[in-house]
């Protein structure tokens, strides 16, 4: 049985391109896919996660980060 049944689900490169504008620094908010206990919330990039597709968040609010698959973060638009 394979692990993930969602088709609708990006291809690796366009999830790479994504992980390039996560940078270090960059505010984000968590997508409401990623469930009801952290979608909504925002926070801020800390650095790579382990596989090309991760990336580390310091949610605002919580000591440590967590390490979110890119599919569920997206960048927090600034005001100008």
């Amino acid at each position: 049985m394979p692990r993930s049944t969602n088709r609708n689900l990006p291809k690796s490169a366009d999830l790479l391109v994504i992980k390039e504008e996560l940078m270090s620094g960059r505010r984000i908010v968590v997508a409401a896919s990623a469930g009801p206990r952290l979608s909504g919330r925002i926070g801020i990039v800390v650095g790579q996660g382990a596989t090309a597709t991760q990336v580390k968040v310091l949610l605002d609010g919580t000591k440590r980060f967590v390490t979110l698959h890119a599919r569920y973060v997206d960048l927090l638009k600034t005001r100008s």
